[in-house]
């Protein structure tokens, strides 16, 4: 279950009474300003991006690679799959799994559409998917192929066949539309495609413009609700919180403020993306993107450990998030797999921002204590003050915890005990174990993540000293993996966009309702702390520059 960053929940592993081992709370904050975007690289852009996919010409599946035979069977008994559609209602009830599926994808919003018609180089899926716009971003379209272990109900669609995909940068400036086809950049083919983009002035929002569908966390400060908003269909994860519980504590609305502004400032693939942000008298209202392929924290629970080119995968796209954030002197100080979402094709996707410390130059030192024990790095335990390299020093401890294992225990940090305490003087002073099986280079990148001295650890000198480890540059093209044209090892089971599967049912079996609140009204001097909140591009005088009320962490 996601936590969503609400406050306190029913810990997902209590390792000592009276502790909850991956949580600290943090002590009041210091002073920040918003930072400024370099580069002016986060446009924004507001209307409604319209995507009609027809058809697709001229699949074909990877070199050496067999169509599956109970797929091939069903092709051979399935006369529907070759000829046009003209009842889709009576189709769609067959799920014709057997035809490729796409994943349209805009903005980090993801829609799976099956198959309608035609065959495997040609099949036919003539479906409408509008997409609301709130900045620059890009469009891709994947076709693949469902493979035997998926039909048979297995937990994974990690060997799902990518058979061709193209990415495209769609004209968001004004009213624009085109109707062509595109040739794939990835695999062979191409797609019919219809795209119209119409710009257009929101009114402000509210939550009366969306459906609330399932509740998927909850916490001390609100909930979080899968949505659809009503004009678009599209589905988003609506964080409430409620003004009244947060308020009477030291540092939390300034938190709330500061992941609102991160979240707003940033255009990175591999970090969930804000859409909007409204609020009432009483509550305050996020609008994310809805990423439902479940925690890195789960499936690494489920599998015990990766192996190395799957933690490489991973650790590489959070790479790539974590530099996007430095670039804004932001550092994110909270990297954890729980914080960790995989999307439909098994992307990273990070996300709850609440312990983010702006203002951060690369000089610049803070000194609050936060973030969650097993990660804490060796500066904030020795109160030395800390720079952006304590983040390159938890990319290491999630490296080591993807990729560790010892006979007895699978897939935990490198310095974990089951007392905090002790852990602690662990991370301060015990030597870094390897299992005999890990590479030279893996082990020799972990050493350098996890150098106590931070001005010694690898990543002192900038991300891209990371990136030229040999680790990672004897593998990983970095052009390729930021446009996401490398195919992620691993899908999640997935069936739709609606799919709450990996999300707690304790929460997705209650009813989903935006609680009336009975607290006294709030004053005018609380509710001047909240301004600037709003997050409308559509309507500029909505969205407003916020000034924080309090200092920050």
């Amino acid at each position: 279950m996601k936590s969503w960053n609400l406050g306190s929940k029913k810990p997902k592993d209590s390792k000592e009474a009276g502790i909850l081992s991956r949580s600290i709370t943090p002590v009041p904050p210091s002073r920040a300003a918003t930072p400024k975007p370099p580069g002016g690289e986060n446009i924004s852009r507001s209307g409604m991006l319209t995507i009609r996919i027809f058809s697709g010409r001229g699949l074909a599946l990877p070199p050496g690679v067999q169509v599956p035979d109970i797929i091939q069977r069903a092709l051979d008994s399935n006369p529907s799959t070759r000829r046009s559609t003209s009842n889709r209602d009576s189709i769609q009830r067959k799920r014709s799994w057997w035809l490729p599926y796409v994943v349209l994808e805009f903005d980090k919003n993801e829609v799976l559409v099956d198959g309608m018609g035609g065959d495997l180089s040609k099949p036919e899926w003539n479906y409408r998917a509008d997409f609301d716009v709130s900045r620059m971003s890009n469009i891709s379209v994947s076709a693949y192929l469902r493979t035997a272990q998926c039909v048979e109900g297995q937990d994974d669609m990690g060997n799902d066949i990518l058979m061709a995909r193209v990415d495209l940068t769609p004209m968001l400036d004004s009213h624009h539309a085109s109707d062509q086809w595109y040739t794939a950049t990835a695999g062979q083919g191409a797609f019919h495609l219809k795209i119209d983009f119409k710009p257009a002035r929101h009114e402000s929002l509210s939550i009366e413009q969306f459906d609330l569908l399932k509740v998927i966390g909850k916490g001390s400060f609100g909930k979080v609700m899968q949505v659809r908003k009503k004009d678009t269909q599209r589905i988003y994860a609506l964080k409430t919180i409620r003004k009244a519980n947060i308020v009477s504590r030291p540092g939390e609305i300034t938190h709330i403020l500061a992941e609102r502004t991160v979240l707003a400032l940033v255009n990175n693939p591999f970090i969930v993306p804000l859409k909007f942000s409204f609020q009432t008298p009483d509550k305050l209202y996020l609008v994310m993107s809805f990423v439902n392929g479940g925690e890195l924290f789960y499936h690494l629970q489920r599998e015990g450990k990766f192996d190395e080119s799957r933690s490489r995968f991973y650790a590489a796209e959070l790479l790539c998030a974590l530099e996007h954030l430095h670039s804004f002197n932001v550092v994110y100080r909270d990297l954890k797999p729980e914080n960790i979402l995989l999307d439909y094709t098994g992307h990273i996707a990070l996300c709850d921002f609440g312990l983010c410390k702006l203002n951060m130059s690369e000089t610049e030192k803070t000194n609050t204590f936060c973030g969650t024990p097993e990660y804490i790095a060796p500066e904030l335990l020795e109160s030395q003050g800390y720079t952006k390299t304590v983040d390159w020093w938890t990319l290491g401890v999630l490296l080591y915890e993807m990729m560790a294992s010892c006979p007895t225990l699978t897939g935990l940090p490198p310095f974990y005990d089951e007392n905090v305490n002790v852990m602690y003087q662990r991370i301060l002073s015990d030597p870094l174990l390897f299992p005999a099986d890990m590479s030279h280079d893996a082990k020799s990148v972990m050493a350098g993540l996890l150098q106590r001295d931070p001005s010694r650890r690898l990543g002192a000198g900038g991300a891209d000293e990371i990136k030229r480890h040999p680790f990672f540059s004897k593998h990983v093209d970095w052009n390729r993996l930021l446009a996401k044209k490398i195919q992620p090892p691993f899908k999640p089971h997935v069936e739709s966009v609606l799919d709450v599967a990996n999300f707690d049912a304790e929460f997705t079996g209650e009813k989903p309702q935006d609680s009336h609140v009975d607290d006294t009204p709030l004053s005018e001097t609380v509710q001047d702390q909240f301004r600037g909140f709003t997050y409308n591009p559509g309507n500029e005088h909505l969205s407003e520059s916020i000034s924080f009320p309090s200092v920050m962490s």
